[in-house]
């Protein structure tokens, strides 16, 4: 695998962990880290009502079991920071192929980012 061997070079092997899964399954390894995904959108599923019910299962996910964490999405759906109920801390455009994305940084806090009305 290309991404292994780029780690390899890099000298970042001993130090990032690499695993195909399905984020709605996993559980965090440890209290801090990084999660890199690149979850479906209509570009590649076509089904938008699949997506209308996955994006807000991924957001709660990520506020239930990885606060502390930092999650980044590429995708090319603009609409995701909204559908998944978080708030990006950062949104950069990038290419995937000749399809235009962004990858979304999320820094994941337990209970909400809100500020309560006094």
């Amino acid at each position: 695998r290309a991404a292994e061997a780029n780690l390899r070079a890099g000298g970042f092997a001993d130090v990032v962990q690499l695993k195909q899964a399905d984020v709605l399954d996993s559980w965090p390894p440890g209290a801090e880290g990084v999660l890199v995904t690149n979850p479906p959108y209509g570009v590649r599923t076509g089904d938008e009502s699949e997506l209308a019910e996955l994006y807000p299962r991924l957001g709660d996910v990520l506020k239930q079991r990885f606060a502390g964490w930092r999650a980044y999405f590429l995708t090319a759906d603009l609409r995701l920071p909204k559908l998944i109920g978080l708030a990006a801390s950062r949104r950069t455009p990038l290419f995937n192929g000749a399809l235009e994305c962004r990858l979304f940084e999320f820094k994941i806090v337990e209970g909400s980012n809100r500020r309560k009305a006094s």
